[in-house]
């Protein structure tokens, strides 16, 4: 059978796909074909899409990819959608097949490559947003990402990281114009640094293999910035079914003259064992309760818990504790891992140094309380921020 993506792809949309995905366990193969387009841009949609499919390819009856191309030629175009090169190459070792059936993945190689390196020198058309991909899987320069990565292969530090990105968010505020990067971003450049550190770190300690150190294949682990740009009533118009973004938006953020929010998106994915699954060791989320799965992510927030000892100690930050403290008045957290989707509204609560994981807030996404929805096991851990500009 086949899961036909749709071109109106939201965070409730994606949840439907789980739910289709996990009602077909028993069929032989499930197949997944892409939109011509996704429409939206909303918050954390993009880095949300790429976790479905990671879990979709960890599904043993995960089939091929469908594309909505007849010939490769069309792909050029196609790869402008930018959701299209990173799910290619995570199905990469699958067949990528046409609207006839035909598997073309030979010849999107070179395509594929150009794309890659365009992405590299922030060639891409797309200046409001600027994805930064490192495909474990993949044995080409892809894998690692000369933004994130010495030439040795490991992490750069949190100095050289603030340097490298300099370009990418000049890039991004000047898509719009110098004067609001100058003013806007530059200042906020060194609190962005510190989250991607933070966050792309973890990444690299804690999912490039599961819980057994045995390497993922595929496996993708990536940064994604975007800028978001509306009036406040359009965001509390288009984010209406969200209380705890709304509550956000009514937090008294910075507005420009025209009533327009200038916002900040930081999205960091891995398709790894996720926060629970990596920090209690086990396989099996079964195995223990939502309220425990929850319980665990907030260990993975309390300082020094998600830290490496080791002989580059200099460079590791003090866990996710120290991204809460960053955006700390300013900033919103979401958490999608496993079974649990939550979030943390550092303007309507605070940051209070914690003496013990269980004091650590929380919120379920769906509900804005300490009632946690269960939702259909996802694959790696997603983490999104979004960071208002000019405060």
């Amino acid at each position: 059978m086949t899961i036909y993506i749709k071109q109106n792809v939201t965070l409730d949309y994606i949840e439907t796909l789980y739910d289709e995905l996990f009602s077909h366990e028993k069929e032989k193969t499930i197949d997944i074909k892409l939109p011509k387009k996704i429409l939206q841009s909303d918050f954390s949609v993009l880095a949300s899409f790429l976790q479905f499919v990671s879990t979709w390819l960890r599904k043993n009856n995960s089939g091929n990819l469908h594309l909505p191309v007849n010939e490769a030629e069309e792909f050029s175009e196609y790869l402008k959608q930018e959701f299209v090169y990173p799910t290619i190459v995570l199905c990469w070792e699958k067949q990528v097949l046409n609207e006839g059936g035909i598997n073309i993945r030979n010849k999107l190689k070179k395509l594929s490559q150009d794309y890659f390196n365009k992405m590299e020198y922030l060639e891409l058309k797309s200046n409001e947003s600027i994805p930064i991909y490192c495909f474990d899987h993949d044995l080409s320069k892809r894998g690692y990402s000369r933004f994130l990565y010495e030439l040795d292969k490991t992490v750069v530090s949190e100095e050289v990281l603030d340097f490298n990105l300099y370009s990418v968010f000049e890039k991004i505020g000047n898509y719009f114009n110098k004067e609001m990067f100058r003013r806007s971003i530059r200042p906020v450049m060194e609190d962005f640094a510190k989250i991607t550190h933070e966050l792309f770190l973890n990444t690299d300690e804690h999912a490039r293999t599961d819980i057994n150190g045995n390497n993922l294949y595929p496996n993708i682990r990536s940064v994604y910035f975007k800028f978001h740009k509306r009036t406040l009533k359009n965001y509390k118009r288009d984010y209406k079914k969200n209380i705890g973004l709304i509550n956000y938006f009514d937090s008294g953020l910075p507005l420009n003259d025209i009533s327009e929010l200038y916002l900040f998106e930081i999205s960091v994915i891995d398709s790894g064992p996720g926060l629970t699954k990596r920090f209690e060791k086990i396989n099996d989320l079964d195995s223990i309760t939502l309220k425990e799965e929850v319980e665990s992510i907030k260990k993975c927030l309390f300082k020094h818990n998600t830290s490496s000892i080791g002989i580059n100690k200099k460079n590791k930050g003090l866990g996710l504790n120290r991204v809460l403290e960053t955006i700390d008045e300013k900033g919103f957290l979401r958490i999608k891992t496993g079974r649990v989707d939550v979030f943390r509204d550092m303007r309507n609560s605070r940051y209070i140094k914690a003496n013990s994981p269980e004091e650590i807030i929380l919120n379920d996404w769906n509900s804005n309380s300490q009632e946690f929805t269960k939702h259909k096991n996802a694959e790696g851990t997603l983490i999104s921020i979004i960071y208002p500009l000019g405060l």
